[in-house]
């Protein structure tokens, strides 16, 4: 019982102090602000501070600021968790500068890479939260992740591929498969099997073994790598593994994903959007 005491003191104070100005006790909330409001604490200012990607208008939906507002009668703590709750937003302050201004800080995600989960591409952040439902074109550059799970995995496999630039700048996209391993799309269509959380090994072995036969240049080829003690390769005839221009890829694909794929790997017979299909097999 004696939590409500401090902000009932604080009121009463307030109310005393503001005698002269024609204050009176009331039961109604609604009625008290608006005569606290009308003694000169309504908002009248709001500054903002690290806002890029939020738009004003969603900063001043989540906090529900309007005309006539008293900031007396504003929760701050609220008003932070509806702010942290927008997409880009991770982190929010909200402060009171009385009589009549609000200040608002909000520190913003970055945008780390794309998700496509097979029905749509989406930008995210490093832990996987989705920023947009869209890519700008800006953001067409940011590696691409695919299958059930992958935004929650990114910024593992990112890490990954990091340290293996020779085969992170061969890698159109990887695909998260059952929510549990990779697999990567390599841009002259072959396919990379890695294990589940032998990923760094995995890919050492692939640069060792390209580096003495150039590996990773069998195109439309099948890489295992899941065992650790072999691996194996199974190529694609001849006349599959051969790039065929079709007219359909000439024009410009209209989804995204065949886009990518058209630009990276000339058309070749292994669509990402299939491995996206496999990855979504229970």
């Amino acid at each position: 019982m004696a939590g409500p005491w401090p902000g009932r003191l604080f009121l009463a104070a307030f109310l005393f102090g503001s005698a002269s100005a024609g204050l009176a006790y009331t039961d109604e909330p609604a009625q008290l602000w608006d005569t606290v409001g009308q003694a000169g604490f309504r908002l009248t200012e709001i500054e903002f501070g690290g806002q890029y990607k939020t738009s004003l208008s969603a900063v001043v939906a989540a906090v529900g600021l309007g005309p006539g507002m008293t900031l007396l009668g504003l929760d701050v703590d609220e008003a932070r968790q509806k702010l942290e709750a927008l997409p880009w937003v991770r982190k929010a302050t909200v402060r009171k500068a009385l009589p009549g201004k609000l200040i608002v800080s909000l520190e913003e995600a970055e945008a780390f890479a794309r998700w496509n989960d097979g029905f749509g591409e989406r930008l995210i952040a490093s832990d996987g939260a989705v920023l947009s439902d869209g890519v700008p074109a800006e953001y067409r550059g940011l590696p691409l992740v695919a299958g059930g799970g992958a935004n929650d995995a990114v910024s593992g496999i990112r890490l990954v591929l990091a340290a293996h630039p020779n085969v992170d700048q061969r890698t159109l996209a990887a695909v998260r498969v059952n929510d549990r391993r990779w697999d990567l799309k390599l841009d002259n269509g072959a396919t990379v099997h890695l294990p589940a959380g032998a990923e760094d090994a995995a890919l050492l072995r692939l640069t060792q073994l390209h580096e003495r036969g150039s590996l990773m240049d069998l195109a439309g080829s099948a890489i295992d790598l899941r065992l650790p003690d072999r691996t194996s390769v199974r190529l694609k005839p001849a006349e599959e593994a051969a790039p065929r221009i079709l007219a359909s890829v000439r024009a410009a694909p209209a989804d995204p994903l065949a886009a990518a794929i058209a630009e990276a790997s000339a058309a070749f017979d292994d669509p990402l959007a299939r491995a996206i299909r496999e990855a979504r097999i229970p």
